[in-house]
């Protein structure tokens, strides 16, 4: 008997509580802690490679005062991680629910197989372009 399907099943459930509290976390990092009023580049403790850079951009353009906030966090390396980890989590929860119900739906077994592979196959993709856009991303692009 193969445990293979019980051990997917108690990772979907793992992924998912701990998916649970990166959302919590980033919801209130990017979301309420970085929102209005707080939108300075020090508010965390981390800055960006060239802080004082952005601070010119930020006062030459201030339009740009949020986007300049959320870089300057992005660009913390403990930041990255934390986003990398959560799009992990994400694609791994998002995708392998999505084979499950490929599994429980699609009774011809080629189809299922093709079906399979095309969801590993997207969400790899996903995963790939979520971390090189977290890990590459630079606010002097921008």
């Amino acid at each position: 008997m193969s445990t293979g399907g019980a051990r997917g099943w108690l990772f979907q459930r793992i992924t998912g509580a701990l998916l649970f509290i990166t959302l919590g976390a980033h919801f209130y990092i990017y979301h309420y802690f970085m929102g209005p009023g707080m939108w300075s580049f020090d508010s965390i403790g981390y800055g960006a490679n060239d802080l004082v850079t952005l601070q010119a951009m930020a006062a030459s353009d201030p339009s740009q005062a949020r986007f300049l906030a959320l870089a300057s966090l992005f660009a913390s390396p403990i930041w990255k991680v934390f986003d990398v980890i959560f799009i992990s989590l994400a694609c791994y929860h998002g995708f392998y629910g999505i084979r499950t119900n490929i599994d429980d739906m699609v009774t011809n077994d080629s189809l299922r197989a093709f079906g399979n592979w095309v969801v590993y196959l997207f969400g790899f993709v996903l995963w790939v372009i979520g971390v090189v856009s977290v890990i590459t991303f630079n606010p002097q692009l921008f």
